[in-house]
């Protein structure tokens, strides 16, 4: 025999490509997988955005701050830095103011405590008064069982003298009484504690603190406390 017939089982080395029906259209180009390499996948971005995105995002945040900040800054005045008070004209303003606060509650006081009610009705012979812009008179106060030399306010002048006027004070502990009406009364504390009130302001500029960076409300607040202090210490002491 002249050759051996080809096995059935034995594949054909390129067998043909079938052919597609007409329904499915006309294939031009078919993808051989052994001519090319396969398409490569390509890479999505996430859904933030990548590194670069952000710091661009915030690089933008940035600069609209800053020109915000310009535009809001007052035109022709540097900022500057405003430096900490000096220690001996610190030391000095807050012993002057110190003691302001304590001569206007030492002078509102005992017209205060009058005027809420706190006093004790009587009857003062004055003895002594020395006549000038601020007469300073004294007298001899007759309480329901007590008696004391006390120093005179209110409406009271070198004619009166000898003379036996009404008064009032706020008890046998007391170092002055009044003679006068409640009008008199307003006049003697009101104005002293709006002068007290701003004494107390006077305190905090010169004691430098506003002009601290740090633990500024603090020191403030230190020095509102130092003023209660004194108010309320010259408010016992007149009780």
């Amino acid at each position: 025999m002249s050759g051996t017939p080809a096995s059935p089982e034995t594949p054909e080395a390129n067998p043909p490509v079938p052919e597609l029906p007409a329904a499915y259209g006309t294939v031009e180009h078919a993808w051989d997988p052994s001519a090319e390499p396969a398409p490569r996948p390509v890479s999505q971005r996430g859904p933030l955005g990548s590194q670069a995105d952000g710091m661009a995002a915030i690089r933008a945040v940035w600069e609209r701050a800053g020109e915000s900040e310009k535009k809001y800054a007052r035109p022709g005045r540097p900022q500057r830095r405003r430096e900490p008070k000096a220690f001996a004209p610190a030391l000095l303003g807050i012993l002057v103011c110190a003691c302001l606060l304590m001569f206007f509650a030492w002078t509102a006081a005992p017209a205060l405590w009058i005027s809420v009610g706190h006093y004790e009705y009587g009857t003062v012979q004055v003895t002594s008064c020395q006549d000038g812009f601020a007469p300073s008179c004294t007298g001899r106060f007759h309480g329901d069982d007590w008696a004391k030399d006390l120093h005179l306010t209110g409406e009271v002048a070198v004619a009166d003298v000898g003379a036996e006027l009404p008064a009032r004070t706020t008890g046998p502990d007391a170092h002055s009484a009044y003679v006068g009406g409640n009008a008199g009364l307003l006049l003697r504390w009101a104005p002293s504690l709006v002068l007290f009130m701003a004494a107390v302001f006077a305190l905090v500029a010169v004691s430098g603190a506003t002009r601290l960076y740090e633990g500024r409300s603090g020191a403030i607040g230190l020095c509102w406390a130092f003023a209660g202090a004194v108010l309320a210490a010259a408010l016992a002491f007149a009780w």
